[in-house]
């Protein structure tokens, strides 16, 4: 069996500049399912997205529904690039992605996103064994007006960050900030991981952040992508940080 592949689908609220995991995306190499995080015990879960004016999408009207597909649902699939497409191929390459890439890896590394809508696709914190795991691009760089405009010669695919618990944040309490080992603040945790990392921190639990890709041409949504690694330890009796990151967990399947 192949390995489930998941997106969470993500929803920003442009008046509060938060972001909510409102549903799932999954493909088992066979079918496509969507589903609202309407169980999830997540604060941005769908519930929460709609108190803040969150209207369910026009293609998933129904909150409790399972929806299923042969195909990418047409309101995702249009989001990413058709294979017919002229130039499609190179549009892979830019993504270093192979040319036997499926519809869900494009949607990943392209994160399905299009100008000024608030949708975007991104990876779950996926847990296997006791090694937690994800990749996204650092939050808010293109705001930390201290960074050099040749911010990227300053930084290497390989360097370690580190992640600290913003405890003065006005906008998000669960703000968890990325420093370089000096102390520079360089930007944030992606929002939609924020209170999982800051259940982490809040328990000790060591958070790793290695960069993987540097992008200084692109749009600064890309500038720099990292993998975080943690390893939870399931047998220490406390499970109370495994129970706050509900919604973001998908066991790996082989």
């Amino acid at each position: 069996m192949d390995a489930i592949k998941s997106l969470l689908v993500v929803w920003k609220n442009k008046e509060n500049e938060l972001y909510y995991h409102i549903g799932t995306l999954n493909y088992d190499g066979k079918s496509y399912n969507f589903e609202y995080t309407y169980r999830s015990k997540s604060t941005r879960n769908v519930i929460e997205a709609q108190r803040e004016g969150y209207r369910l999408h026009p293609a998933f009207p129904e909150l409790k529904k399972t929806y299923q597909s042969e195909t990418l649902f047409p309101a995702f699939n249009r989001r990413i690039p058709d294979t017919s497409r002229l130039g499609y191929y190179e549009i892979l390459k830019e993504f270093s992605l192979p040319t036997t890439a499926d519809r869900m890896d494009v949607l990943r590394e392209t994160r399905g996103k299009i100008a000024g809508d608030p949708y975007s696709f991104e990876e779950p914190l996926r847990l296997n064994g006791d090694k937690l795991s994800t990749n996204f691009y650092i939050s808010g760089m293109r705001h930390r007006n201290h960074l050099p405009e040749n911010w990227e010669d300053y930084f290497s695919v390989g360097d370690l960050l580190f992640a600290e618990i913003e405890q003065d944040n006005e906008y998000d309490s669960y703000a968890v900030k990325i420093i370089t080992d000096n102390g520079t603040h360089i930007g944030y945790i992606p929002g939609i991981y924020a209170q999982a990392v800051h259940s982490l921190l809040n328990q000790a639990v060591p958070i790793e952040l290695q960069i993987r890709q540097l992008r200084p041409n692109f749009a600064p949504q890309w500038w720099m992508r990292v993998e975080l690694t943690a390893t939870i330890e399931l047998e220490s009796g406390n499970h109370s940080y495994v129970n706050n990151l509900d919604g973001l967990i998908f066991l790996e399947t082989a």
